[in-house]
């Protein structure tokens, strides 16, 4: 049987080679299917289904609350998915029901090493967020609980996998070195494992740097400790055995309990802002496997329409493929009636045209 396809392969590239120009229509034809197929669903995987790439990503969620807010949000993301760094260590210190929270927010810094300055993508992390993940680092170490303690006195950051190979040319000696982030020297002490970008779905972040490091990569922000200040997300893992429904259940009390407290620090408030700001709250416990994306939603229906035009077009390709394969199928009716007199099986003509068929997709598939 396999001598038998292999001499079918053979025939079929010389047939192919008499009619370059089929050759090249029909591959072409196919190539442009299959590209577009192949680019949407790669956005889709990585926008709608694929996890994060971390130890027990099926137990990741993500923190939503609802309720009144008095206060600013310097998030780039909804303020439902925001809160304050003081609620975020209440929440984290006091709940039952989470093996660990963990704390990102997104921003921007200058960066310069020998004396090229840059603008680079940065992620703020609290000091347990590659701990939480389970991740290894693959030079030096990652961020522990103690160098996120004492606001601005921990000046260090870990480097992506991709920026540490980009800029620093996987140059190891980078570690216990310098770099100055908006002017300030940091220390480097270790380099992201490859293949992990961030918690947030589509951010890839060059650097990260500790929660209590935001004065000196945000400068002029000194709201960390501010209760009115929302600008983190919070994302978590389930201790074993607990559902998202059950750590929802366990975390409100204390929710409740500490909005309670921050109402009692207002003055002068509404008997319509306490019931929204209490009475109304809620705290939402979402799926976070896949990582933070609070857009999820608003792209999906989108890719999906789009995953299913691209789809259509495949189709078209196929078809007109086919239609292409049809005619050239009326000019060989010779060919098959010779070969039909000489003996040969219908189920070994048939053999034949699929084996043109595969190489032609095939083509299309690599180009």
């Amino acid at each position: 049987m396999m001598t038998g396809l292999g001499k079918d392969f053979r025939y079929a590239l010389r047939q192919l080679a008499k009619s370059p120009g089929f050759a090249a229509v029909a591959i072409i034809t196919l190539a442009l299917g299959i590209g577009a197929n192949t680019a949407i669903f790669s956005l889709l995987d990585q926008a709608l289904l694929r996890r994060l790439p971390v130890k027990d990503s099926d137990r990741l969620i993500v923190l939503q609350s609802t309720g009144a807010f008095s206060g600013h949000t310097n998030s780039r993301t909804d303020e439902n998915f925001s809160f304050s760094y003081p609620m975020y260590r209440d929440l984290r210190d006091h709940n039952s029901v989470f093996s660990g929270l963990i704390a990102t927010a997104w921003t921007e810094v200058g960066v310069q090493w020998r004396n090229q300055p840059e603008l680079v993508a940065a992620e703020l992390v609290s000091g347990n967020y590659f701990d939480v993940l389970g991740l290894q680092p693959a030079r030096g170490r990652l961020f522990v609980a103690s160098d996120d303690v004492v606001p601005d006195a921990n000046p260090v950051v870990v480097l992506s996998f991709s920026y540490w190979q980009r800029r620093f040319a996987a140059d190891p000696s980078i570690v216990n070195g310098s770099l100055l982030i908006n002017g300030r020297p940091f220390t480097v002490i270790g380099v992201a494992p490859p293949g992990f970008h961030s918690v947030v779905m589509g951010d890839t972040p060059d650097i990260f740097a500790p929660m209590t490091m935001k004065g000196e990569i945000r400068p002029g922000l000194t709201d960390l400790l501010a209760r009115n200040s929302r600008w983190l997300n919070i994302v978590g893992k389930l201790k074993p055995g607990l559902s998202r429904e059950q750590a929802e259940a366990g975390i409100n009390p204390l929710w409740y309990s500490i909005r309670a407290d921050e109402l009692k620090q207002r003055e002068h408030s509404s008997e319509q802002f306490k019931e929204s700001f209490l009475t109304k709250s809620h705290l939402f416990v979402r799926d976070g496997a896949k990582g933070f994306s609070p857009l999820r939603t608003d792209v999906q229906r989108p890719l999906l329409i789009i995953m299913t035009m691209v789809g259509l077009v495949a189709l078209m390709a196929c078809a007109n493929v086919g239609s292409l394969l049809l005619v050239r199928a009326a000019g060989r009716i010779r060919e098959m009636s010779v070969r039909y007199a000489l003996g040969a099986k219908r189920a070994r003509v048939v053999q034949q045209l699929l084996v043109e068929g595969v190489l032609l997709g095939l083509a299309g598939g690599a180009l």
